[in-house]
């Protein structure tokens, strides 16, 4: 997939962004384009590989009509995580590596009921913390609200679900 200046775009380890520019490097092997990508929830600027970037999982961002989706996903009734930590961890970490929307909406909806029924770690904390910053970042991205407001908009949700349930 190519993608534009202004396009705004997810990379699967560093978040949400967008394309800033396009620019071609001399390297020893030859010249190479590269995709700059602003990424502001980690105040940094990516270089990614045009040719790399599809085999890297870069995809574009979610469409502004998929934010219902996002936050029906956070509303569902969660998947039981597995009791042990470490497996846990495992399955909730893959999850965030995928750089995809969906699974990052289940994986904050998910840890947060697990907090209400059993102990975090530290560990799945900062997994719950690490999820809803890329969720939140890329619910911004699109909405072209505030990170912050997004942030408060997950954890009212959030806290909608749980009290139904508690209620």
């Amino acid at each position: 997939m190519q993608f534009s200046v202004g396009d705004k775009v997810v990379h699967p380890q560093y978040g949400p962004g967008q394309i800033a520019g396009v620019v071609w490097r001399e390297l020893v092997d030859g010249a190479r384009c590269y995709y700059v990508i602003d990424i502001p929830g980690e105040a940094l600027t990516l270089h990614v590989p045009v040719l790399k970037a599809e085999e890297l999982g870069m995809r574009p961002a979610m469409p502004l009509s998929m934010l219902r989706q996002v936050l029906s996903t956070l509303r569902s009734k969660p998947c039981r995580l597995p009791d042990d930590a470490k497996e846990r961890q495992g399955q909730v970490g893959a999850d965030i590596r995928t750089g995809e929307v969906l699974p990052l909406a289940r994986v904050v909806r998910d840890l947060t009921w697990h907090r209400q029924r059993a102990h975090l770690t530290k560990r799945d904390s900062d997994l719950l913390k690490q999820g809803e910053q890329r969720l939140a970042a890329e619910m911004a991205l699109v909405s072209g609200d505030a990170a912050s407001d997004s942030i408060k908009l997950i954890g009212s949700t959030m806290t909608a679900a749980l009290a139904t349930v508690s209620g």
